[in-house]
């Protein structure tokens, strides 16, 4: 099954580069971008996802040849991050609505880079281990990510959050930590039809500085703190989504070169949402719910 959305989704774009006029014929480069999508969705070496291939039937019935393992390398470096962006779109187009309550959160990924530290208390040098730190906007309901942006690990959230809201038109709940709490924040989301639960700093006042929606939503938390906490507690779902993301791809990013840091993260956004997709699909066939209460 996910080899077969995998292949759906790529054969329904337009190719991800164009192949050389001159010169002997290569493999087509949709059936490469998906062995690209498949080595990283099943966690697998480039030996093992070109055995893999050769061995099951679905990959040989949509495709003329089957990519080998140096073709899908090649391949990892061809394939731009505003394909892997389409694809991922294209997977979860069906499940996009209004009015949709959404969580928003960031998690770093470490590489093999480090930084040189410098602690004042001790006066000692050392080296950390930098991270690239991945922002998502997330479907409360089916667990989707419906946006997500790469950042260094010291940008701050704030200004992301505006920049991934663009993409999303009407909204109802979106619920966010400390990190994401501004009036422009606030505001854009209440000009999407959305109410906002992002969690208030210790210093936050009252005062709107032009942003109404920022005085509605903290007075909305001062007049009823339990209920507005009971309703922002939606937020920890998120966490799950970084959770599963890490235990089955893992929180490491093996690519030594930033802009393919990047793509790896991103192609492991696109299989995350291929996996939760499929799952939305065989509750909703089996008729069971997708989220269940543990209390």
């Amino acid at each position: 099954m996910y080899t077969k959305a995998v292949i759906k989704a790529v054969q329904q774009l337009p190719a991800p580069w164009k192949t050389k006029k001159k010169g002997r014929n290569g493999h087509e480069p949709k059936e490469v971008a998906a062995g690209c999508i498949l080595k990283v969705g099943f966690n697998q070496t480039y030996d093992s996802i070109e055995a893999y291939l050769k061995e099951g039937e679905t990959f040989k019935n949509s495709f003329n040849d089957i990519p080998g393992h140096s073709v899908i390398h090649r391949g990892m470096k061809k394939i731009s991050t505003n394909f892997i962006r389409k694809v991922t779109n294209r997977v979860i187009r069906f499940l996009k609505r209004k009015n949709m309550n959404v969580a928003v959160d960031s998690s770093g990924f470490s590489t093999h880079h480090r930084s040189l530290w410098y602690d004042i208390r001790v006066k000692h040098r050392g080296k950390r281990r930098d991270c690239i730190k991945l922002h998502i906007i997330m479907d409360i309901d089916t667990g989707i990510i419906l946006c997500f942006k790469n950042t260094v690990w010291n940008r701050h959230d704030s200004p992301v959050f505006r920049t991934m809201m663009k993409h999303l038109s009407d909204l109802g709940a979106v619920f966010g930590d400390k990190a994401y709490s501004s009036r422009k924040n606030c505001q854009m989301v209440d000009d999407k039809n959305g109410v906002p639960f992002l969690c208030f700093k210790d210093n936050a006042t009252n005062h709107a500085k032009g942003k109404p929606a920022w005085l509605v939503s903290i007075r909305s938390y001062k007049n009823n703190k339990e209920e507005w906490r009971s309703a922002y507690h939606f937020r920890s779902i998120v966490e799950s989504v970084f959770s599963s993301m890490k235990r089955r791809w893992g929180g490491f990013l093996r690519s030594k070169k930033r802009w393919m840091q990047k793509k790896e993260l991103s192609l492991k956004v696109l299989s995350y949402d291929i996996k939760q997709v499929l799952l939305v699909q065989y509750a909703k066939e089996s008729k069971i719910p997708l989220w269940k209460n543990c209390d």
